[in-house]
């Protein structure tokens, strides 16, 4: 196990996280550092509401993040869809264009 000690909202904090976690655990510390200094820098309040405040900031973004990647995933199927059927139609007009030639050689 490794130990971090990770800054938001100017007080210290000293982690346990798996080894090789550090960096990780450092950016996801400076995001709600940012979010915290954001909402301070608009109306200072109590550590404690500037930690909550921060980590919903933080869920929401992850929630508006999700729900993007999803809708595109739909999009994505549709588009697929698309792609798919208009593959089948240009595959049944070249089968009519072919049969239509045939029996225009042998006219």
């Amino acid at each position: 196990m490794a130990e971090v000690t990770l800054t938001i909202g100017g007080r210290k904090y000293t982690m346990m996280c798996a080894d090789g976690q550090e960096d990780q655990l450092l950016k996801l510390a400076n995001a709600l550092d940012d979010k915290v200094a954001m909402l301070n820098s608009r109306r200072p309040m109590p550590e404690n509401m500037g930690l909550v405040m921060g980590a919903l900031m933080l869920a929401s973004d992850l929630s508006e993040q999700s729900e993007a990647a999803a809708r595109l995933e739909r999009e994505s199927a549709i588009t697929s869809e698309v792609v798919e059927h208009a593959a089948q139609m240009v595959e049944k007009a070249a089968e009519r264009i072919s049969a239509l030639a045939e029996t225009m050689e042998n006219a």
